[in-house]
């Protein structure tokens, strides 16, 4: 074999190598396919304002208190990764809020955004959905959620992938029941969210 011809060889060689090594490392960590995220969230209630309308005094708005506020919620994401970098999916979640007391069901889709595609990697997200009405259980509205989390690989093998992230809440409830279009007396709350969860 010609000897100038070994370096070149030996070049292509390493870099297939180098490229099927990152190629199991992203399915190990499930940057392709199908996924589930189920993540638990505390919310730090920022503000919360009452919205009403009257035909006498048009739209009044009156801060709420919120001594003590915040939330809980519990969500499970299915989505699929359209490349290691781009994911989407649609969610569902059961958020409760205290002071003031109010239940709601997201309904919403994910977007995230992953800056890497190695195992552990930051990434950028956003929810926007809509809430579901249930008879004398949550309201109706509408919400969105924007932020930026880590996805870490908790052992070797990989099998274990856990995601926290920090981000701003906002929910736009209807206090009537009615859809948050027409409704005449809506809550406005915001805040911080921190979230964490694993990845299947």
């Amino acid at each position: 074999m010609n000897k100038h011809l070994i370096i070149p060889i030996l070049l292509i060689s390493f870099f297939a190598f180098s490229q099927n090594d990152r190629e199991k490392e992203i399915d190990e960590n499930r940057n392709s396919g199908f996924f589930n995220i189920t993540k638990f969230s505390y919310i730090n209630i920022g503000k919360a304002e009452l919205e009403t309308f009257s035909e006498i005094d048009g739209v009044v708005v009156n801060d709420l208190r919120i001594d003590n506020a915040s939330a809980f919620s519990l969500q499970t994401i299915n989505g699929y990764f359209f490349s290691p970098y781009f994911s989407a999916g649609l969610g569902i979640g059961l958020d409760g809020y205290s002071n003031p007391n109010i239940n709601t069901m997201p309904l919403f889709i994910d977007l995230r955004l992953y800056l890497s595609d190695q195992i552990s990697s930051m990434y950028l997200y956003t929810n926007f959905g809509t809430l579901i009405g249930i008879e004398n259980g949550p309201k109706r509205g509408r919400m969105f959620n924007i932020g930026a989390g880590y996805k870490l690989a908790l052992n070797k093998k990989k099998r274990i992938t856990v995601v926290t992230d920090l981000g701003y809440s906002l929910k736009q409830v209807s206090n009537d029941r009615q859809p948050i279009r027409t409704s005449d007396n809506k809550i406005l709350i915001n805040g911080l969210i921190l979230s964490l969860g694993i990845i299947f």
